[in-house]
């Protein structure tokens, strides 16, 4: 094994980041360390405080298994490029899209998220109780998912569907004018909010005139390392590009760390990096030179993933790690999503969102956005993602201004009956006899 030394061959993508979904509820791997200055006070890696279900099992399979098949589409368009995602967003906020589909609509959602054979129920269930384990799990890193839908003040929305995002999601709900400017800068300080000023715009102004929803969800981490890097020690060195050429970055450097967590296969190395009270890790893995980072993500899928952290082991590292900051949006994300099989939704003649609104066969979507952003240093690691689905008609309803200066006919009625209660013309409103 090749455990003196460590290096990033790729900028920061060589970093899977599995904090968000995969890592901490796997269970793959146990750590026990000693702190430098009290070797009398190991901690062990914090366990769940229960079993997963069922139900929450397969969501974290769904999580991973379309985490890798997005990556494999991001490298497939952009293969010396950063890339940085979140599957755990994205699910979350197609999740709440998915309770006003039917049909086919929902059933490719379901087939891309890998949730075929789950029920609405099933999934909006797993959601909550995930949801709720992941941002109390460990009191030493911050954690927080939310979730909020805005429609156009004057279209109708059915409120099963909204009930259930407020019941599953914790979805915010809020009725505004899109017509006003102010409820763009309303929608992205709510995501400037939620990321802690890591992404401070998902909407762009002025909303079009046939844009009737935004479903968003944010997420929010922050975690120390269990094990820090001392900033005395980060120097200069030069970081390998993919066309071979050369920049030098602030490399961390961790010298001789006893109890870490390394794993290595046929053409990879990997290290567990804990947060807090190591219920959260980073996960890191470089691949041989010889295989190179695009050959070797493209084999691997959520499966493959699952043996690899099942193999970690420990070891005596010498590690070094660029410190880095980068902020990402998938570009052509609709597209993407389109080449994996979601595609009724995104088309007005083939979508059915009838549990959003049953009177318009033309609801869509009509953009979708994923923005992240990334910072490590000797301290830890902080990080944020929002994901958007934007809603649309194809035709917008047409104005209308109705001036009752002639003679009208009016009914009081009570409506689920019908009953008439009072009915009348007016001829003269001016008249009082």
């Amino acid at each position: 094994m090749k455990l003196s030394q460590i290096k990033i061959l790729d900028k920061g993508i060589a970093i899977i980041l599995t904090f968000l979904l995969m890592i901490p509820l796997t269970g793959c791997d146990s750590f026990i360390s000693g702190e430098d200055d009290d070797p009398e006070q190991p901690f062990e890696r914090r366990e769940l405080p229960r079993e997963l279900s069922v139900e929450e099992k397969q969501l974290v399979d769904a999580g991973g298994y379309f985490g890798f098949n997005l990556m494999h589409k991001l490298l497939e368009r952009a293969p010396d490029e950063s890339h940085f995602i979140s599957p755990l967003s994205i699910l979350m906020a197609y999740g709440m899209t998915m309770n006003g589909a039917e049909g086919e609509t929902y059933g490719q959602m379901q087939e891309v998220f890998d949730l075929a054979g789950m029920s609405r129920g099933e999934i909006n269930r797993a959601a909550r109780d995930l949801f709720d384990l992941l941002i109390t799990f460990d009191e030493q890193v911050r954690f927080d998912i939310a979730n909020s839908i805005w429609y156009r003040d004057t279209f109708h929305v059915e409120e099963d569907f909204l009930q259930a995002n407020q019941t599953f999601y914790d979805a915010v709900v809020e009725p505004a004018d899109f017509d006003d400017p102010e409820t763009v800068d309303r929608i992205n300080q709510w995501v400037y909010d939620k990321t802690e000023g890591l992404i401070d715009e998902i909407v762009e102004g002025p909303i079009d005139p046939l844009v009737v929803m935004y479903l968003i969800n944010a997420i929010y981490f922050n975690g120390d390392w269990t094990i820090q890097f001392d900033p005395g020690k980060t120097e200069l060195k030069p970081f390998y590009r993919p066309d071979h050429s050369s920049v030098d970055v602030d490399m961390m450097r961790m010298e001789e760390k006893e109890e870490m967590r390394y794993a290595s296969g046929e053409n990879y190395e990997a290290v567990n990096l804990f947060y807090g009270d190591a219920g959260y890790a980073m996960t890191l893995v470089l691949p041989d030179e010889e295989t190179g980072l695009k050959q070797w993500l493209a084999g691997m899928s959520w499966s493959d993933w699952a043996s690899l952290t099942d193999g970690f082991q420990p070891a005596t590292l010498t590690l070094e790690v660029p410190k880095f900051e980068l902020e990402y949006e998938v570009d052509e994300f609709r597209e993407i999503l389109e080449e994996m099989g979601i595609v009724d939704a995104f088309y007005e003649d083939l979508s059915d969102f009838s549990r959003m609104n049953p009177y318009r066969e033309d609801l869509h979507i009509s953009d979708t956005r994923h923005k992240t952003f990334i910072r490590v240093d000797e301290e830890g690691t902080e990080a944020a993602a929002v994901t958007s689905v934007e809603m649309s008609i194809e035709s917008a309803p047409i104005p209308v201004h109705i001036r009752f200066d002639r003679p009208f006919f009016y009914v009081i009625r009570e409506v689920e009956s019908n009953t008439i209660l009072f009915m009348g013309t007016m001829t003269d409103p001016a008249k009082t006899e």
